[in-house]
C-alpha cells in the first residue's frame, strides 16, 4: 500500500515506509500479528469442522466418543498426519520468516 493510497482517517504515522501499517516499534512484532490472526482464524475452522463430523457421526449412529478418542490415540504416530503437521506449522508461523 502507497501513501496515496492510505485511508484517509489513518492515524498519522500509522504506514511504514513500505505501506504496511507500522502497530509496533519492533517490525517483527508486526510480522508476529498476521501469525496469531492466521492461528486463529485455523484454530477456528478446525473446530467448526470437527464439530460438525461428530455431530454427524454421532447422529448417524456410526460413532460413539469413546471410539472418536480411540481413533485420535491410534493416530499419534501416523506419518501422513506428522507431515501435514509440519505443513501446518509452515503456514501459521510463515509470517514471521518474512523479511523485515
Amino acid at each position: 500500500m502507497s501513501a496515496d493510497r492510505e485511508p484517509d482517517d489513518a492515524p498519522s504515522g500509522l504506514y511504514g515506509p513500505d505501506g504496511r501499517p507500522q502497530f509496533f516499534s519492533d517490525p517483527a512484532m508486526d510480522r508476529f500479528v498476521p501469525v496469531v490472526l492466521n492461528l486463529a482464524s485455523e484454530l477456528w475452522l478446525q473446530n467448526e469442522a470437527v464439530a460438525n463430523l461428530k455431530a454427524l457421526l454421532a447422529k448417524q449412529g456410526i460413532l460413539t466418543e469413546e471410539a472418536l478418542d480411540q481413533i485420535a490415540r491410534d493416530s499419534a504416530t501416523d506419518q501422513t498426519r506428522e507431515a501435514a503437521l509440519r505443513e501446518f506449522i509452515v503456514r501459521v508461523l510463515g509470517p514471521l520468516r518474512e523479511m523485515a
